[in-house]
C-alpha cells in the first residue's frame, strides 16, 4: 500500500509538472512582445516614408528620385525589410525614381493573423503598383522575395517592364525544405509563437542566420545588421508571416512560372554557389540573361552593397558610373 501511494503521488507530481510546463508555455506564447522602435537605418534619410494600403494591410515603403521607376524586393526571412537593399538603392536615385517597401508581414508594413499565399503577395504587390505607378517598373529583388516578384509578374504581367533578381527561390526547387519540426509547429498557432518569440526572434538566433546563411565572410557583419533584423524580427505579430513560410503558403513554382513571362529576366547569382542551379533556372525563362556575381551570399546587398550597386548599374544603363 505504502508503494502503492508513493506511485500514485509520483504520478501526480509529473501530471502537475507537465501541466505546469504546458500553462507556462501558453503564457509566454499569448504573451505580447515589447514593441521596440525600427531603427532610422531601416531607410537612408534622404527617402521619404509613406503607407499604401492594400487587400492584405498598408505596406509602409520608402521613396525618392525622378525617372523610370525601381522596385526594390527584399527576401523573406526572420527580421527581414526593406533595409536589405537600403545600401544599394539611394546610388539610383539620381536617374531613376526609387521605392523600397517593406512586404506585408515584415519591417513596419502591417502583420495579418491569418493565413497568406504566395498569390496574396502578388495581389497584394499589384495594388500596390498600381496606387504607386503610371507605368510597368522594373523589379530588383533577392531570394523569395524575388520568386514572389516572379509570381507577380506573371499573375499581373501589366505593372512588370523587367525583373533583375538575386539568387531567386521559390523555396521547392532547392530541396531545402523546412524542418519537420517548424513545419508541424506552424501547424498549432500557439507552439510557432512560442518558439518564435522564445528563440527564432532572438538576438543570437538572428546572428546565427545571418552568419550561416546571409553573409559569406562573417567578418563584414555589422553591429546595426543585427539591431535592424534583431528588432524587425521582435515586431508584434512578426511571427504570422513566418509561420506562413514554414507551412510552404509562400512556396512559389519556379518551373512553371519562368516559362510565363514576357518581360526581360537578368538572374545574378554568385560565382561561389550552385551555379548549375541558376543555368537551370534561366533556361526556364525564355530570352534571359545570366551574371556571375562576387562571392556573397543570401544577403549580398548588405554585404557586397558596392559590388551589388555596380552589377545593378551596368545592367541598368550600360556605361553609367556609381560611385
Amino acid at each position: 500500500m505504502p508503494l502503492l501511494r508513493k506511485k500514485r503521488l509520483f504520478g501526480a507530481g509529473v501530471g502537475a509538472g507537465v501541466l505546469g510546463a504546458l500553462f507556462l508555455a501558453i503564457r509566454y506564447a499569448v504573451r505580447p512582445v515589447t514593441k521596440s522602435r525600427v531603427p532610422d537605418t531601416i531607410s537612408p534619410a534622404i527617402f521619404r516614408t509613406k503607407v499604401l494600403h492594400t487587400s492584405l494591410g498598408q505596406i509602409v515603403y520608402h521613396e525618392s528620385g525622378t525617372g523610370p521607376t525601381l522596385l526594390f524586393i527584399h527576401g523573406v526571412c526572420p527580421g527581414a525589410s526593406s533595409y536589405e537593399w537600403s545600401k544599394v538603392y539611394p546610388e539610383f536615385t539620381v536617374s531613376h525614381r526609387v521605392l523600397a517597401p517593406d512586404l506585408i508581414g515584415f519591417g513596419e508594413s502591417a502583420r495579418p493573423d491569418r493565413n497568406v499565399s504566395a498569390t496574396d503577395y502578388a495581389k497584394a504587390l499589384g495594388e500596390f503598383l498600381r496606387g504607386t505607378c503610371d507605368e510597368p517598373v522594373t523589379i530588383i529583388a533577392s531570394g523569395l522575395g524575388a520568386g514572389l516578384s516572379i509570381q507577380l509578374a506573371s499573375q499581373h504581367p501589366e505593372v512588370v517592364r523587367k525583373l533583375i533578381l538575386w539568387m531567386p527561390t521559390g523555396l521547392t526547387e532547392l530541396g531545402d525544405e523546412v524542418s519537420m519540426g517548424r513545419r508541424l509547429a506552424s501547424m498549432a498557432p500557439m507552439l510557432h509563437r512560442f518558439m518564435y518569440r522564445n528563440y527564432e526572434s532572438s538576438k543570437a538566433a538572428i546572428r546565427a542566420w545571418i552568419v550561416a546563411r546571409g553573409f559569406s565572410d562573417e567578418s563584414k557583419i555589422t553591429e546595426e545588421t543585427v539591431d535592424v533584423y534583431t528588432t524587425c524580427a521582435q515586431q508584434y505579430g512578426a511571427e504570422h508571416a513566418i509561420r506562413n513560410l514554414y507551412s510552404g503558403r509562400l512556396n512559389v513554382n519556379l518551373e512553371q512560372r519562368l516559362p510565363m513571362l514576357s518581360q526581360p529576366v537578368t538572374f545574378i547569382w554568385p560565382e561561389n554557389l550552385d551555379t548549375e542551379l541558376a543555368a537551370r533556372l534561366q533556361a526556364l525563362a525564355k530570352g534571359s540573361r545570366m551574371i556571375l556575381g562576387p562571392k556573397l551570399s543570401q544577403l549580398g546587398a548588405v554585404e557586397g552593397a558596392p559590388e551589388m550597386a555596380a552589377l545593378l548599374a551596368e545592367e541598368l544603363e550600360p556605361g553609367l558610373k556609381v560611385v
